[in-house]
């Protein structure tokens, strides 16, 4: 399987450690698909030119993905603010503001691009990086799979963009897993074949084809569950792919994956 990431990325800033970790979704993914055991993986984006950025930079050539298409700006890497609440738990706190280059640049997608994501069997992105209108030129390349997090979908932008994806991905947060399969439902009505929600500890759910199916989550004495739903696609469509397009056996899969993204801080860790 072929995969490449399209889209953000992000230094998280672990407050409480004193370090910075390089994530985002597009490019967590196409980190963590490559581990997981992807042929080939891709990442196309924008990175700053300050040492964060140089930093992520030899991240992605040290994790083999390939980095032909990169582009970088000039300017300062977007920074999350992580830290520790009272109780322990991780929490978002802010963020280094809009002036950042990820903030003021977006790639514009060429011809060129478009060749290249035609090496690929699956282009992701997901919703949080302001992509949408170059994905109906990258659908005639390469099938297309989107992440939504869990604050990055409405019943209209699924709509919208279901004709062109072959993958929906989306985080259940607080909701039920009745909830999370009745948007499910929603998703694959508006004719996305392949639809999974992530849920925690709950384990995940979906509709393949219309079919139903849930896979529990994997134990493990977690030190950091950030970039878990990340390492969860990644598994998935590399296993997808590997399998003969099983949804639930990929789930299965990559449960297992995204458990093993818990044993160290950060995504895909190189503080």
């Amino acid at each position: 399987m072929k995969l490449l990431g399209l889209g953000d990325n992000v230094m998280d800033a672990y407050l409480f450690r004193g370090e910075l970790y390089p994530g985002g979704n597009a490019a967590n993914v196409a980190v963590l698909a490559k581990r997981a055991g992807a042929e080939k993986s891709g990442y196309i984006g924008v990175l700053a030119t300050d040492a964060a950025g140089e930093h992520f930079r030899t991240v992605l050539q040290a994790e083999n993905v390939d980095i032909s298409r990169l582009r970088r700006g000039v300017g300062r890497t977007a920074c999350n603010y992580i830290t520790l609440d009272d109780q322990g738990d991780r929490a978002f706190s802010g963020n280094n503001g809009q002036e950042t280059v990820q903030n003021l640049y977006r790639p514009i997608i060429t011809s060129a691009d478009r060749m290249y994501a035609a090496t690929f069997d699956v282009v992701h992105s997901s919703i949080h990086s302001g992509l949408d209108d170059a994905l109906p030129a990258l659908s005639h390349c390469a099938d297309l799979s989107m992440d939504f997090s869990s604050d990055g979908f409405t019943h209209d932008n699924v709509a919208r963009l279901a004709p062109l994806l072959r993958f929906a991905f989306f985080s259940a947060g607080e909701r039920s897993e009745e909830q999370a399969m009745e948007f499910a439902s929603f998703a694959a009505e508006c004719g996305v074949p392949e639809v999974i929600f992530t849920m925690g500890l709950r384990g995940a759910c979906g509709i393949s084809h219309g079919k139903k199916w849930h896979v529990p989550a994997t134990p493990v004495d977690a030190v950091d569950a950030l970039g878990a739903g990340d390492g969860f696609i990644a598994a998935f469509l590399r296993a997808f792919y590997d399998n003969g397009a099983d949804a639930a056996a990929a789930a299965a899969d990559a449960s297992g994956f995204a458990a093993k993204c818990c044993l160290h801080h950060g995504a895909m860790g190189h503080p």
